[in-house]
């Protein structure tokens, strides 16, 4: 009876006290992190392993904002479709904010990436209209052609909003341009 509570315990603390990569992508992601390399070594061909630390990544990015963290997920799983959704969209941020018209084509190419990775999203497509209405404020077809795509999708309240709010301001400043020239 001695032998076997031993057992009994080891048992007991490798599967119901220890908790799975998985548990520790969700809960802690930092540790799982932290001892990626070691874990990695010890079982390379751990499908759930990578998996889990390519999850605590992801979690850690979406927490702290941080392209790294999306970049290290990258490294484990190159097609990792949220991770490439997340840092085109920050680089086509990043593009956005310049103010000369290179840069709005460099956003925009950004942002179609960024679609095409979580092709169910419309926040890149919003992103796309404000950089076309910027390179362009004549061009009234592609930025608005940007935001219909964009309501037609998956938006949060708060984006939907504003592509709402900028479509509602293109259409009036089209209806301006096209009455000054009657």
């Amino acid at each position: 009876m001695q032998k076997f509570i031993p057992h009994f315990l080891v048992l007991l603390i490798y599967k119901g006290c220890v908790p799975s990569p998985v548990t520790l992508a969700k809960n802690n992601p930092a540790t799982l992190i932290a001892n990626a390399d070691s874990l990695l070594a010890g079982r390379p061909d751990d499908p759930e392993l990578r998996s889990a630390i390519v999850t605590a990544h992801l979690n850690l990015a979406k927490t702290n904002n941080n392209m790294d963290e999306y970049k290290a997920a990258l490294k484990l799983d190159a097609k990792n479709a949220t991770a490439n959704y997340y840092i085109h969209m920050s680089e086509g941020k990043m593009h956005h904010e310049k103010g000369y018209k290179n840069g709005q084509w460099d956003a925009i190419q950004s942002f179609s990436k960024a679609a095409a990775a979580i092709d169910t999203m419309g926040e890149p497509y919003y992103w796309m209209g404000l950089a076309y209405e910027k390179k362009d404020e004549m061009d009234f077809e592609l930025p608005l052609e940007s935001y219909d795509k964009a309501l037609m999708l998956h938006l949060p309240e708060n984006i939907r909003l504003k592509v709402e709010a900028a479509r509602g301001s293109l259409l009036d400043r089209k209806k301006t341009y096209k009455n000054f020239w009657k």
